[in-house]
C-alpha cells in the first residue's frame, strides 16, 4: 500500500523493520530484495549495489535456494550499473534495426533484457511475426512499456498496431518508448484503461516493479475505468496479443463473433498448472492451436478459429 502511494519512506520503514526482525534467513533475503528494487526507483544506486553485492557473494546460495530473488539482485544491480554511468535509453538490434527502450529502474524482468541488448520474448514475438501479415491490424492488449509493439511495428511498417494498458507509470514509459523509436504506427489513444468483457470499473496495486501491479480488490488502490473490448474493436482485426491477469478467456468470449467473423489469430499465456483446462476451454471456442511455445511456467498459445 505504502508503494501503492509512492509513500517510499514508510515502504522503506517497513521493510527496514521485516529485515530487523530477522525472522528466517529466507525472509531476509527477500526482504532485502525489496529493498533494493525500492533504492534503485529511488536513484540511490549506491545502496542498490551494496545490497546487491552483499547477497550476492563468492559463498551466497541465494542462485540455488531463491532462483526467482537471484534473477532480480541481478537485474537490479546492472540496472544501478547501467543508470549511475548516466544512461537512460538502451538500444537493442533487432531485424537491421535498432530499438530503443527507456530504462527507468521500475520494471527490472524487461528492462535488464533491453540493457543487454535484447528483447523480452523474443520467440513470441517471431511467432507473431511469422503469422502476421504486412498491412495487419493488431490490438497489444497488456502492452506494458511496448516491448512487443514497438518489435512489431517496426518489422510490419504498414501494419497497425493498437495498444492498451491500464497502469499510469507504465503507460509513460510506453508513450516515451514509441517517441524515442519515431513510430507512426502504433495508436495510443485507449491508454490509462484496463480492456475486458464489459464497462467497469478496475482497481490495482501499483507496484515498485511495474510487472508486479495486480488487480486488487475495491477501495484498494486507484481506479482505473474498463472498457468493453466490442466498444473499441476497430473496422477488423488480424491479430490479438493478450496479457490481461487472467481474464483472456472472458474477455474472447464477449468478442467471439468479431474474432469469427475477422478470423482472428490470438496468442496468450497459459499457466502450466491450468494449461489442459485453458487448451480446453479455447477447443471448445472453436480456436484450434497453430503453434505453442513452451516456457518455464507459461505456455504462450497462438490459436485461430477453426
Amino acid at each position: 500500500m505504502a508503494e501503492n502511494a509512492e509513500q517510499f519512506d514508510v515502504a522503506e520503514e517497513i521493510l527496514s523493520k521485516a529485515i530487523r526482525q530477522q525472522i528466517s534467513p529466507g525472509h531476509t533475503a527477500l526482504y532485502l530484495g525489496e529493498l533494493a528494487l525500492l533504492n534503485l526507483v529511488r536513484k540511490r544506486y549506491d545502496k542498490v549495489l551494496d545490497i546487491c553485492r552483499s547477497l550476492l557473494g563468492e559463498a551466497s546460495s541465494i542462485e540455488a535456494q531463491h532462483p526467482s530473488l537471484f534473477m532480480n539482485l541481478t537485474a537490479s544491480q546492472e540496472i544501478a550499473t547501467f543508470l549511475q554511468a548516466g544512461n537512460d535509453v538502451a538500444e537493442v538490434p533487432f531485424h537491421g534495426h535498432t530499438l530503443k527502450f527507456a530504462i527507468s529502474g521500475h520494471n527490472s524482468e524487461l528492462e535488464i533484457q533491453h540493457i543487454r541488448q535484447k528483447l523480452y520474448e523474443p520467440e513470441e514475438i517471431d511467432l507473431i511475426l511469422k503469422h502476421m501479415g504486412e498491412d495487419d491490424i493488431v490490438l497489444d492488449l497488456g502492452a506494458n512499456v511496448g516491448n512487443h509493439a514497438i518489435a512489431l511495428a517496426t518489422a510490419r511498417p504498414n501494419a497497425t498496431i493498437h495498444v492498451f494498458e491500464p497502469i499510469k507509470k507504465t503507460c509513460e514509459l510506453l508513450r516515451r518508448n514509441i517517441a524515442l523509436n519515431n513510430l507512426k504506427n502504433i495508436d495510443a489513444s485507449n491508454l490509462d484503461i484496463a480492456v475486458d468483457a464489459e464497462d467497469g470499473v478496475l482497481n490495482m496495486v501499483q507496484r515498485i516493479n511495474l510487472a508486479s501491479s495486480r488487480e486488487a480488490i475495491e477501495g484498494i488502490g486507484p481506479a482505473i475505468p474498463k472498457r468493453a473490448l466490442r466498444t473499441l474493436w476497430p473496422e477488423r482485426v488480424d491479430f490479438i496479443k493478450m496479457d490481461v491477469e487472467g481474464a483472456e478467456l472472458r474477455i474472447i468470449k464477449s468478442v467471439l463473433d468479431l474474432i469469427r467473423r475477422d478470423r482472428t489469430k490470438i496468442i496468450l499465456e497459459c499457466y502450466k498448472t491450468t494449461a489442459e483446462q485453458d487448451f480446453a476451454d479455447l477447443a471448445a471456442l472453436g480456436l484450434e492451436q497453430i503453434e505453442c511455445i513452451e516456457r518455464s511456467a507459461v505456455f504462450n498459445v497462438l490459436v485461430q478459429p477453426k
